[in-house]
């Protein structure tokens, strides 16, 4: 995996560990235009609270902070070369998964800290999950570190405009290392 940070990409950010974190985030990143995923879907009304999809290509704020290692390491950093207009209605179709027993979950896919346990654990995303990114970055002891390289980033497992309606099925390995406690530490 390539360990040179990319020039172009996009923020997911969960909003989660900011009071009024629409607000806050227009106030220190607004020029990165914070987009709610939740935004144009029927739980716009809990929009501000997050998730947040952030432009953050080279010499944004956003960009400078998460790679410099300020605020918002809690963040997903997605290399692509798509525009936030274009990534925000294929991250809101990956937001509810299903199991392989074909449960239905809402999957905290902005939270930094719950991919990085996966990633840790050496869970993989099936094929086609994260259509349009190139590469995910994660902050990890304080470093960034590419978790994933997406080999086929032109391949949608979800293409269906089912809005938030779950379409993806996750093994059962990567469910396990999404919901492992947050003190559990696996080997790198």
């Amino acid at each position: 995996m390539t360990s040179m940070p990319p020039t172009k990409g996009l923020l997911l950010l969960d909003g989660a560990q900011y009071d009024d974190a629409f607000d806050w985030l227009n106030q220190h990143y607004g020029s990165d235009n914070p987009r709610p995923l939740f935004k144009g879907t029927p739980y716009e009304p809990i929009a501000g609270a997050g998730p947040f999809l952030l432009d953050a290509s080279f010499s944004s704020a956003a960009y400078s902070a998460w790679w410099g290692g300020g605020d918002l390491q809690r963040g997903v950093w997605l290399a692509t070369v798509k525009s936030a207009h274009q990534l925000l209605p294929i991250l809101q179709r990956r937001l509810r998964i299903f199991d392989e027993q074909q449960g239905e979950y809402w999957l905290r896919l902005a939270d930094g800290p719950v991919l990085n346990r996966a990633h840790l654990a050496g869970a993989q995303w099936p094929a086609g999950f994260w259509f349009g990114v190139d590469s995910v970055w994660l902050r990890h002891n304080g470093a960034s570190v590419c978790a994933w390289t997406n080999e086929a980033p032109e391949r949608d497992v979800a293409p269906a405009d089912k809005g938030l309606a779950a379409q993806i099925t996750l093994p059962n390995a990567l469910m396990h290392a999404l919901s492992l406690p947050a003190n559990t530490e696996q080997p790198s």
